[in-house]
């Protein structure tokens, strides 16, 4: 074992303690219940990013389960190693964020733990790849349920008060049912990237949108433009740059 992964088991075991002092995880209270003859979920989430981790993680400790559902290989849900481009997050370093409100769930411990307080110190942005690192930490250390290439295709609200879900998994197209859904979808659920219709004239070889899964370096030497001028425009430009 190396000393990184020694020091994040030691704040694994704080993060025990601190847990077993506040009573948490609530222990379970919602009944059971079954649907033609299959168990029903407490909750169901959508997307198993920094936003769906967080909402299983809350809800674990009030004594609820949820199980998240995620269409990404394990350890690249969300944007931070497929589409982001800025090197850092745009946050302070000190918020909180997922953390829940118990210290030893910070990132400013799993950072610490590992490099040292004269690091924090030293540190102005978090890099986007280390936040991913921390997130895969956060759902190891709650011991979060994901189910990872699974993609939700079709939810339907059911009279029994259920969400009746259509999820193909990497095997099959599975029915499952869930007393409440959380929608924890980021950018992908706000329908896709949006191209002007002139993008639809131009051969697919000489363009692409800034949430596509692409090479920078196979721009090098040629002359880029960029449409738009919001965060992943200027992510973008700087990439290429």
């Amino acid at each position: 074992m190396g000393i990184f992964e020694d020091k994040l088991s030691q704040l694994e075991a704080r993060l025990l303690q601190d847990l077993s002092w506040l009573e948490l995880p609530a222990k379970r209270w919602v009944v059971e219940r079954t649907y033609n003859g299959s168990p029903v979920l407490e909750v169901a989430i959508i997307g198993g990013g920094m936003a769906g981790l967080s909402a299983a993680g809350a809800l674990q400790l009030l004594g609820v389960q949820a199980l998240v559902f995620d269409k990404s290989p394990e350890g690249l849900e969300g944007p931070w190693v497929t589409t982001a481009r800025m090197e850092t997050l745009r946050s302070p370093k000190q918020l909180t964020g997922p953390a829940l409100g118990i210290s030893s769930l910070t990132f400013r411990a799993w950072y610490e733990c590992q490099f040292g307080l004269e690091a924090w110190d030293q540190l102005d942005k978090i890099p986007r790849t280390q936040w991913m690192d921390y997130l895969r930490w956060y759902r190891k250390a709650l011991n979060l349920q994901v189910r990872n290439l699974h993609e939700v295709k079709k939810v339907i609200p059911s009279s029994d008060q259920l969400v009746e879900l259509h999820i193909q998994t990497p095997t099959a197209l599975e029915t499952i049912y869930a007393r409440r859904l959380v929608m924890a979808t980021g950018r992908d659920g706000l329908g896709g990237a949006y191209v002007p219709e002139i993008a639809n004239t131009v051969p697919q070889k000489y363009w692409a949108h800034s949430s596509d899964a692409f090479d920078y370096s196979t721009l090098r030497g040629k002359h880029v433009g960029v449409v738009g001028a919001g965060a992943s425009a200027m992510d973008s430009a700087a990439t290429a740059l």
